[in-house]
């Protein structure tokens, strides 16, 4: 009887055919394995140039320590961060801007002395030190990376050039140590308030609409490497969502002018009524234009039974100030959306008259601080959010009189309750961004800042505000810089009629630069005011001598 037998697969044709389908499984199953599986047997070499910004090396030490991806040597890589053109793959475009510290008076730098310099030129940024006939060659402060970035741009700099090079935490505090003569060129994101953010050739890296195409100091980061390998990298960077497109995203940043007195009366007014309503808005309504918040301190309530104004000083000692409603039109010239009302006039016309004057904004989609219906309302910050940054105005009036004062049922400027804003600015600074605190204060026409308003204002720099502002001062003042807090005692007027001498003529309104949360720069407006009413940008000679006098005043 013939016996059965099972057919031996691991001899002859049966076996052939076996080790056929294992090999077909074996790479069914490798292609179906995640990528990140294959890449933790098997790490790819990355490497990354030392000119790429370190956000990049942050981006890829959490791949490196998943086990995906192994630092290598520039020769061993099979992927590389590298500066050049866009590609296929991934790329990012990080910009860079020309700096020096914050008390220096030149506002532009040009590409072509930047070249001039680098090449051993000691003259070509001479300017910097504040001096056109000085011939002083500035210290270019830098760090490793951004060097070495600058040295594939322009070349090895001339062996004359004094460089520093430094941490990148301690760039700020190096520039302050050399100026006047000294300068830096930074990323846009790590700008900080105590450096001056210079123009170059022109243009401005706050400018929306500015074309970095033309514009020398950017620079494209890329991938490049094997095919395989090459996709491997991007598939893990994308899922892990850590490639950095860009250093200056505008959907991430908020620009804030703040100025100060606002008085549409007496012959301020006169000139409105007779030459147009928003014919002091002319030479300032540009630098307004682009701005998010345009703040402005308006001293007089709106009253449905304002008179004609009269141009002349009368009695000082029995100022009434009002503003008739058609002087709207004046602060929409400017693109004003925030009004303090901590000013000492504001209740000049009577409760009926500050109540119709913020019915005025609210109708108008005004925000307004400082000041309200009654204590309470006076006291509340004004919190705004912008492209993801949240800002909380919030201020109060230290000068009296008392009757301005809102109470619990009469409208008014907010009192200065130390007590109170103890609580409010830390409080605040758990909810918002930037923390932005005015203050009405005692008058004072000059320049530097007396010892009673520097301990004042520096109480709030304490409590944590990231701005403080002189908003009602008529005369402008000196700057500070208390830790990270940017501090302006006095902005001066704005619009307003006093003529008799230069410094309640001359003004400042800042604009802060606000960037992923963060005050990163401040850019100052200087102006004159004529005609008992318009204020117009400063000469050059202008600006020199105003600038040089509050740097000065401020011990700088």
């Amino acid at each position: 009887m013939a016996s059965h037998s099972e057919p031996n697969l691991l001899q002859g044709q049966g076996a052939s055919r076996l080790w056929r389908c294992v090999a077909l499984c074996i790479v069914a199953f490798a292609a179906l394995t995640p990528l990140k599986l294959r890449a933790a047997n098997a790490p790819i070499g990355l490497w990354i140039a030392p000119d790429i910004p370190p956000e990049f090396q942050i981006a890829v030490d959490r791949l490196i320590k998943q086990g995906d991806f192994a630092a290598a040597t520039q020769g061993e890589a099979k992927v590389k961060i590298v500066s050049g053109r866009p590609g296929d793959g991934p790329s990012a475009q990080w910009i860079y801007v020309p700096v020096a510290a914050f008390p220096t008076t030149i506002d532009n730098i040009a590409w072509p002395n930047i070249q001039r310099y680098w090449q051993g030129d000691a003259t070509a940024l001479a300017a910097i030190s504040g001096s056109n006939t000085k011939i002083e060659s500035p210290v270019f402060i830098t760090t490793p990376t951004i060097l070495a970035y600058l040295t594939g741009l322009l070349g090895a700099p001339d062996p004359q050039i004094h460089v520093e090079t430094v941490a990148p935490d301690a760039l700020a505090m190096t520039l302050w140590r050399h100026r006047p003569a000294a300068w830096a060129i930074i990323p846009f994101d790590r700008l900080d308030p105590t450096m001056k953010a210079l123009t170059l050739d022109g243009k401005s890296a706050f400018d929306r609409s500015f074309d970095l195409s033309a514009y020398p100091l950017v620079q494209t980061i890329i991938l490049i490497g094997d095919t395989d390998s090459f996709k491997t990298t991007v598939a893990a960077l994308q899922a892990a969502g850590t490639w950095p497109t860009t250093n200056r995203d505008l959907s991430k940043m908020t620009t804030v002018i703040m100025t100060g007195t606002v008085g549409m009366v007496r012959a301020t007014a006169f000139r409105m009524e007779n030459k147009g309503i928003t014919y002091p808005a002319q030479a300032i309504a540009p630098f307004m234009a682009d701005a998010d918040f345009v703040h402005v301190s308006n001293t007089a309530p709106f009253a449905t039974d304002c008179p004609f104004p009269n141009p002349t000083y009368i009695d000082t000692t029995k100022i009434h100030f009002c503003s008739r409603d058609s002087y709207l039109d004046l602060l929409k010239a400017i693109h004003v959306n925030v009004v303090e009302l901590s000013a000492n006039h504001v209740e000049d016309w009577g409760p009926d008259a500050l109540n119709h004057t913020l019915d005025v904004y609210n109708a108008n989609q005004i925000g307004y601080f400082g000041g309200g219906r009654d204590a309470q309302d006076a006291r509340k910050a004004l919190i705004v959010t912008h492209n993801g940054n949240t800002i909380a105005f919030i201020g109060c009036n230290f000068i009296g009189p008392k009757p301005v004062w809102a109470t619990d049922n009469r409208p008014g400027a907010a009192k200065c309750d130390e007590d109170f804003l103890s609580k409010e600015i830390p409080r605040l600074k758990t909810i918002a961004n930037i923390v932005v605190m005015t203050l009405e204060y005692t008058q004072y026409y000059q320049y530097d800042a007396p010892k009673d308003q520097v301990e004042y204002f520096q109480k709030f720099a304490d409590l944590g505000a990231d701005v403080v502002s002189g908003s009602g001062g008529h005369w402008p003042q000196a700057f500070a810089f208390s830790g990270s807090t940017f501090i302006h005692y006095g902005l001066g007027n704005l619009i307003f009629d006093q003529m008799d001498s230069l410094g309640e003529r001359q003004l400042f309104a800042d604009k802060y630069i606000i960037y992923n949360g963060k005050h990163i720069s401040t850019v100052l407006f200087t102006g004159v005011l004529e005609d008992y009413s318009r204020p117009r940008p400063m000469t050059a000679d202008e600006r020199l001598t105003l600038l040089q006098t509050v740097f000065k005043a401020s011990g700088w």
